[in-house]
């Protein structure tokens, strides 16, 4: 193909603009890109360590309990853990000896572990102590508050009645946050309603359940399974359906008086004219003494006595667990919590009174119960085997929760 003169000049021309406009654009296009990025830094995960996979808690078939511990730089570890007051055969001593801590022994990879045991059936607590300082199991997520800390849980398999358990209807516990006029703070309580009360329009006794000292409101329901015992009672037709309230008994005005003698006044104040009238106003309730109950252990038997004695218009149901007065308490008592009784106080249904053959509060029960009787208040006793601890109180709710709200006379 011949190309003449004119094709050729303006083929060497649009060559040249090309050419020059490529040429000249470069420095522009390249000063129009953004400047490069740092790379982001490589992420990187620690390396894989013993606690990784680590069992901490191992129940045994023959109900030893295995515990385990990765505390590598650590020189000294002590398990504290509850158990062996739930043994009968156990003694006072062994119970001192591992609520002072049971050495455990370290092994390869800076595993701790002890094995102790065996124990019965139930929900226990522990926490580690790693030179001196106590911590809750890393590699456990169950765990009950105290007004001092968190402590871990385990359970032995085998106490059915406060399982929770397949084919069982179960209810609700809900956590509800209130202002109390009688402390000036905002509080806490946890509120057990039964199978089926959130579709239902009955109303329903009330139960006033109240936790030891050092513990907190969330006791009775995790550590105390009050729920489950609950959900199998009323599902066998043991207990009639009713409303649970656990307060916080622990408020900010909370101290011992010279002589030991406990104030509750700020938590009675609370409970009788705050938490009441709240659980009566948010709650399906029968509102009236004959439907309403009130129960505690150990610091919330006592305020259960300053409660039912000094309200007994409030309160027609009464459970004392591992409780009574004490010290100075025991001799005041006729004229602070009795006497009132006495000039105004209504007869009540039924008082429960339960204590372990070697509860620390053995004698100060029976003292209570002297007192009680001397002023023409009827008790029924009970003195379980064991010890002051959550394994009795457990049995003593669910012996004591069948024989509320049931037609009978006053006592």
């Amino acid at each position: 193909m011949r190309m003449t003169m004119k094709s050729a000049i303006l083929c060497l021309i649009r060559g040249t603009l090309v050419a020059a406009f490529c040429a000249g654009s470069l420095p522009y296009i390249a000063a129009q890109q953004p400047p490069t990025q740092p790379q982001p830094p490589r992420l990187e995960f620690p390396p894989p360590t013993p606690n990784d996979t680590l069992k901490s808690v191992e129940v045994q078939p023959d109900h030893h309990v295995i515990f385990r511990i990765w505390a590598p730089n650590a020189t000294d570890v002590k398990l504290q853990a509850e158990g062996p007051e739930a043994t009968p055969e156990i003694t006072p001593d062994a119970v001192r000896k591992a609520a002072a801590g049971v050495p455990m022994l370290k092994g390869d990879k800076g595993i701790w572990e002890v094995t102790v045991g065996p124990f019965e059936p139930g929900l226990y607590r522990y926490v580690f102590v790693v030179d001196g300082v106590s911590a809750t199991d890393p590699r456990n997520s169950l765990s009950v508050q105290t007004t001092g800390g968190a402590r871990s849980l385990y359970e032995i398999p085998g106490a059915s009645f406060l399982e929770y358990k397949q084919g069982v209807p179960h209810g609700a516990v809900s956590v509800i946050y209130y202002d109390s006029k009688a402390t000036g703070t905002l509080r806490r309580m946890h509120i057990y309603t039964p199978p089926g009360y959130e579709n239902g329009s009955a109303r329903l006794p009330v139960l006033y359940l109240l936790h030891g000292g050092g513990d907190a409101d969330d006791a009775w329901s995790v550590i105390g399974r009050a729920g489950a015992i609950l959900d199998n009672l009323i599902a066998a037709g043991k207990a009639v359906p009713m409303i649970v309230v656990m307060p916080a008994g622990h408020t900010s005005e909370f101290h011992l008086a010279p002589g030991l003698h406990f104030n509750f006044e700020p938590f009675r104040n609370d409970l009788v004219s705050v938490i009441k009238p709240y659980i009566d106003s948010h709650y399906r309730t029968i509102a009236d003494r004959d439907h309403r109950a009130i129960a505690g252990l150990s610091m919330g038997g006592l305020q259960t006595l300053t409660i039912a004695l000094n309200d007994s218009a409030d309160f027609g149901w009464v459970g004392i667990f591992s409780s009574g007065w004490f010290g100075d308490s025991i001799k005041t008592a006729e004229d602070t919590d009795l006497a009132p009784y006495r000039a105004s106080g209504k007869p009540f249904h039924l008082v429960w009174v339960d204590v372990g053959s070697n509860d620390i509060a053995l004698e100060n029960s029976r003292a209570s119960v002297a007192l009680l009787n001397k002023a023409g208040i009827k008790t029924e006793v009970h003195e379980s085997g064991g010890f002051h601890a959550w394994n009795n109180w457990r049995d003593y709710l669910n012996l004591f929760a069948p024989l509320l709200f049931t037609p009978g006379e006053a006592k």
